[in-house]
This record gives structure tokens, sequence and C-alpha cells, in this order.
């Protein structure tokens, strides 16, 4: 066993929690029950005697601990894993996120501190049931493990269900249960307090503002996974932390903040907040503020922006659009000055202004479309679903232009225009020329824009104002180097084939970029967010083919019109095919078993059995197009039929049998008993339509 006072930082206690789980690891009844006591008691209990259709009640799991031993709250602190619940409901059941009641502080030798549930402590949620309840009681499961504490640690499971029947109940015996630790649950912050979150360097500070200054203040912080805070420091109105470790600049927090009143009394809310970047005077005896030392923070994290901004446009130089233009610019400016080293100069501080000012326009127009969708920090984003999808899609489209699948382009008229301003000689004409040439490498220069743009949402505005202007002094960097002395121009690469291979050499870059960002969509949705997510790439590749084959500049009208419809097209049958694809099933479909099937049976109602996968593409037709059909839905209700499903997606020996028996070697099958175990199953087609299970329906 491990000893949780024995570890002494949160990463050697995962490295200790590993190997205490293999030494420990064997049947439930061992890792609950230990010399003669069971160490957590787990029961599932309901608020409600019996429920109705579309009531709201509450369920959770009451744990009981024996005397000294403690589980852990969502964040435990130091040591410990937190208490994991995995609700088993029947479809349609909508269930909220777990209550926590306020967990007890705890702090341990080796100045350790830990927040945990001694004694009792019940974890539950709020769950709607269906506007149509499935006949019978309504089955509610729940699936629990822990890891239970004393000086030493064991971790524990548990499987919980619980039969609920149908009716106008009223309050359960668990329902004083329930209040009781109501009030100990966290609730929303009310509209006289606020709660300001302030970062500077390494320290995050929790600040609430409308509080009495002699009334203490507590935050128990939920810091996002892989980041290590110290010991909350209490001054005041005032709890600042110290960041131990972060894999990413953490600009989110989130947690529990406690006031104690007069008296026993105390106040508990749940509070979460962008941390903003501020500078803040230092209490007496914290730590000093941050400095150009704190590598990622700070003025040292602005720099290295900046640094890699400027890198990046210098790169765009070796673009196959832009190398070309820099001797034919500077060779103009000599022609233009007559070879005087100060007039090339200053017009090549024209040209480069008019650089400049093109990424000034466009640091406008990211500001103004991040103030119209509202504030967001950094790391923040990555937490929302809906941004990384979209920029997995702007990085992808960027990565198909320079694989040369379709180019960016600007209209005729735009740059006819342009021209014409451009055209002119002087430093009108110089500052006009370079915006010219900025929106004509925009084919090459798109993809960075982009991607600095969609990380650029995030920043402040003056930070974003500096990131583009130093993109654009990387972009100009060699014109205005150059023209201070035009004899280094022989020192540039000659123009050539192997700018293309340049140009898809980053494209396998963006590539690798978007991998991490598939990644992040599978940890936030699963495999579903990547299916989603590699199926919406799919259809962006095909509408950049198009654009790219059918809707060029030089591309006739005819061309252009057709390119545009048969994209409408590809949009309009993608949208199509997710909503029939993602649309919930209407039907109750129970889960299927040797014994509910014998109990269908027994009833005498006709049952209908679905055999699908997940993985079978002709099922999850059927069941959409065929079967999930206003028609069917209508004639399964009218003769009473019992609807199980029998999912063979990771195997099952009863399904397997049962097709055997029927010869079949997988899926799909239907069967469809018309009434009770007299009359034999009628076998459906592998493909079906609605008509197929009507007629089948009328014969029976």
């Amino acid at each position: 066993m491990v000893c949780a006072s024995d570890v002494k930082n949160p990463a050697a206690w995962r490295r200790a929690l590993f190997l205490a789980l293999v030494a420990v690891w064997a049947p439930a009844a061992f890792a609950q029950v230990q010399d003669g006591r069971e160490l957590v008691k787990a029961a599932l209990v309901a608020d409600q005697n019996a429920i109705r259709p579309g009531q709201t009640f509450r369920i959770g799991v009451h744990y009981q601990m024996a005397p000294h031993w403690h589980i852990y709250w969502k964040y435990p602190g130091d040591a410990g894993v937190p208490v994991k619940i995995d609700w088993k409901l029947p479809p349609g059941f909508e269930v909220s996120d777990l209550r926590w009641p306020v967990p007890a502080r705890e702090k341990e030798p080796g100045d350790l501190e830990v927040f945990t549930y001694p004694q009792e402590v019940l974890l539950y949620a709020e769950v709607k049931a269906p506007a149509r309840l499935p006949e019978g009681p309504v089955q509610v499961g729940a699936h629990s493990e822990w890891l239970v504490c004393e000086r030493q640690c064991v971790p524990g499971s548990a499987e919980l269900s619980l039969s609920l029947p149908q009716g106008d109940g009223g309050p359960s015996g668990a329902q004083p249960l329930f209040e009781r630790f109501a009030k100990r649950t966290p609730g929303p912050l009310p509209a006289n307090l606020s709660v300001r979150f302030t970062r500077d360097g390494k320290r995050l500070r929790v600040t609430v503002e409308g509080v009495p200054a002699a009334e203490p203040v507590e935050f128990y912080p939920v810091p996002p996974a892989g980041v290590e805070l110290g010991h909350g420091v209490s001054t005041g109105n005032t709890v600042a932390f110290e960041v131990v470790s972060e894999p990413q600049p953490v600009q989110q927090l989130s947690g529990l903040l406690l006031l104690a009143g007069s008296g026993a009394s105390q106040q508990a809310y749940d509070v979460d907040g962008q941390l903003r970047q501020a500078i803040v005077a230092p209490e007496p005896g914290s730590a000093p503020a941050a400095t150009l030392s704190d590598v990622g923070t700070g003025w040292s994290g602005l720099l290295q922006a900046l640094a890699f901004a400027f890198l990046g446009g210098l790169i765009l130089n070796v673009m196959p659009c832009v190398l070309p233009v820099i001797s034919l610019k500077i060779f103009g400016f000599v022609s233009e000055a007559g070879e005087e080293p100060r007039k090339i100069v200053r017009l090549a501080l024209a040209y480069v202004s008019g650089v400049l000012g093109c990424f000034l326009v466009l640091a406008m127009a990211v500001c103004g479309l991040r103030a119209a969708g509202g504030q967001v920090g950094w790391g923040f984003q990555f937490q929302d679903y809906r941004f990384v999808f979209a920029l997995s899609l702007v990085v992808f489209a960027f990565a198909l232009n320079l694989f040369g699948v379709f180019e960016f382009s600007v209209s005729a008229r735009a740059t006819g225009n342009l021209a014409r301003l451009a055209s002119g000689e002087g430093y009108g004409g110089a500052f006009f020329q370079g915006i010219f040439a900025t929106i004509l490498a925009t084919p090459c220069t798109a993809p960075f824009l982009g991607t600095a743009s969609a990380f650029a949402f995030a920043q402040p505005a003056p930070v974003t104002f500096l990131i583009f202007l130093a993109i654009g002094a990387g972009l100009a960097a060699p014109y205005l180097l150059l023209a201070c002395n035009p004899r280094w121009l022989r020192f540039l690469p000659k123009p050539g084939g192997w700018m293309l291979k340049v140009k898809q050499f980053f494209g396998f870059l963006l590539l690798a970029t978007l991998l991490w960002l598939i990644w992040i969509a599978g940890q936030l949705r699963g495999v579903e967010g990547i299916v989603t997510l590699s199926a919406a790439l799919l259809v962006l590749s095909l509408l950049v083919w198009i654009k790219g084959s059918f809707w060029t500049p030089v591309a006739s009208r005819a061309s252009k019109v057709g390119a545009g419809a048969a994209m409408l097209a590809t949009l309009a049958l993608a949208c199509f095919a997710y909503r029939a694809v993602t649309a919930p099933s209407r039907l109750v479909w129970r889960e299927f078993s040797p014994q509910s099937l014998d109990l269908a049976l027994a009833s005498g109602r006709p049952v209908f059995v679905d055999f699908t996968a997940d993985w079978c593409i002709t099922c999850k037709a059927n069941e959409r197009f065929a079967i999930d059909t206003p028609a069917v839905r209508n004639a399964f209700s009218r003769k009473n039929v019992v609807t199980l499903r029998a999912d063979w997606t990771h195997g099952d020996e009863a399904i397997t049998a049962l097709l055997r028996r029927h010869g079949r070697a997988g899926v799909p099958m239907y069967l469809y008993y018309p009434g009770g175990r007299e009359r034999p199953p009628v076998i459906l087609p592998e493909l079906i339509t609605s008509q197929t299970v009507l007629d089948v329906l009328q014969k029976s």
C-alpha cells in the first residue's frame, strides 16, 4: 500500500498511485473491505418514490466512509483521485452536471493539502424525464469509482441500480438527505458580489468585491488538466496562487468560492472567469512580480510571440509569389531615384509603410471581429469544440492552398483600381506599390495570416496589433535592407523549382498542426467529434478542389456558374447527410438480451429486434431511412410493438448465436415476432425500406 502523506508532490503521487493500484488491484470485495470493515458503502438514491413523464427529479450516490477514511472532491489537491460517476439512464432522459458539496480542506504531513469528503457525502444530479416513458418501472443505474484513503489508499468501485415506478409519487425517504447536502452545495454568484481573476507572471489572484473587509474569503481552485497550483494564500478579500506547472499558459480558472459569515454559517458559490494580465503590487512577503526570466508569461511571452511573428513574415519572402518581386522592386527604386542613396531609402520606407498599412488594416479587422465575438482568453478557446473545429478547417484549407489544390485571389476590379494608384511615381506611388504587392501576395501570405488571425482572436487589441506589425516587418525587412545596399541583391537565391518544394513543405507542417487539432477534438468530443471533424474536412477538400479546378481567374462565366452550383449542391448534400446521421431516434429501444427477449415474448406483444453495429453503414442507413420514419413509428404504436436493439459493435456471444441460428454471419438482421412464442419470427432482408417493414406488420 501507499501512504498519501509519503508523497511530496502531485507528479510523484501519480506514479505512486499507479504502483498502489497495481499492487492492490483485485476483486471489488477486496477493494472495499479490509480487516472485516467495509471502507465505503455506496448506494444509489432518488428524491422521489415514482416519476411521471416530463418530471425533473434528483438522483445521487450516497457514500458512507469508515471512520477516519475519506474520498476526494472533483479537484483532490496535492494527492488523491476524484470520485467518478457514470450514469446509466434510459434513452431520452437528460442529466445535469454532477453537484459537488463543499469539501473539507485537510493538511497532511509533507505540506500536502487535499480536498476530501470524510464520513459521508451525497453526489447528485438533476434528471429530466422525457415526455414519453418506457413501459414498466424505470431502471436507473450508475457505475462509480473512487479512491478511499487514511494512512493507506485503496481503490474501490460499485455497480449501482435503482428501479423507479411510474406514477404520481411523492418525496422518497432519501429526500431529507438531498436537502441536507443541497444546503452544502455551491450556488450561482449573487448580484451583489463580483469576482475578478488576474494574472501577474506565475501568480494568479482571485479578488472578491462586495464582501466586508473582515469576512474571511477562501477559494478552492479547479485548474485545467495537467496544471499544478500552489496553496492559496488569503489576504483580505484576495486569494493568491503560484503556478507550479502548466503545459500551456493558464488563462481560465474556475473553482469554489467560500465566504465564512457571522457565526458558523458559510456561503459557497461556483465561479469561473478569464485571467487577465495585470501588474499588481505584491503583498508583503509575497513572491516578486514576473520578470523576463518567466518564460512564456509576461514580457517574455510577448517578446517570444513578436520574434516568431517576425520570423514568419521573413519566411514569406521565399514563397514563389514574393521572392521574384524583391529584385524588381529594388531595381525600380534605384531607377526612379537615379541611384541617389537617400532617396532610394526614402522610397523603400514609403513602400514598407504600404506593406505595414495592410497589416494594420488586417489587425483592425481581427480586433473588430474579436470584439463582436466577446472576450476570450488564451487557451480557453481550445476548451470549445466549435473553435477547434473552425480552426481545423482554416488550417486544412491553407495546407491545400500550399499544395496547389486551389489559390486565393483578389477580384479583378479591386486589383485594377489599386494598380492604377500604384502606377504613379514618387513616395505616394511607392506607398501604394507596397499595398499592391502585399495584396497580390495573398496566395502565399494567406495561410500564415489566417492562422495568425485565428490565434489573434484570443489576444488583447494592443498585442494583436504588435503581432501583425511584426509579421509585416518581417515581410518588409528585405526591401529596406537591400534598398540600403543594392549590391547585396547578388546574394539572393535565384527563383526556380525549389520554391515550389518549399511551399509544399510548409503544407506538411500545417498538416502536422491539423493532427494536433484533431487530437484536441477527440479529447473534447471523443470518437464522434473526430469523425464529425474528419467528415467536414472531406467536404472542405471537395469544395476547394471545385474552386481550384473550375473557378479560376481565367475561367469562363459558365465555368464559374457551374462551379458555384456544384459547391452549393455539395454543401446541401453534406448538411442533409449530417442531419440524417446525427438525428436522434424517436423510437424507444430497449437493450437486447436473451432475458429481455424472453420477457417481451412472454407478454404476448409483437416484438421487433434490430441487430446492428456502429460500424455497419447499411445498418445505420436502414435505421434512419427505413425504420425510424413516421409511418413505421405509427404502425409500431398501433400494434403495440416492443422494439429491441441488439448492438453487435463490440461482439456478443448471445447475439452471435442468434445470428447463426437464423443463418446469418453478420449484421444487419431484422426479426419480427408477430406475437408470443407460438409463432416463428419473420426474417426481413438486409436492405429494407419503410414499405418492407409495413408489409411485414400488415401481413402478421
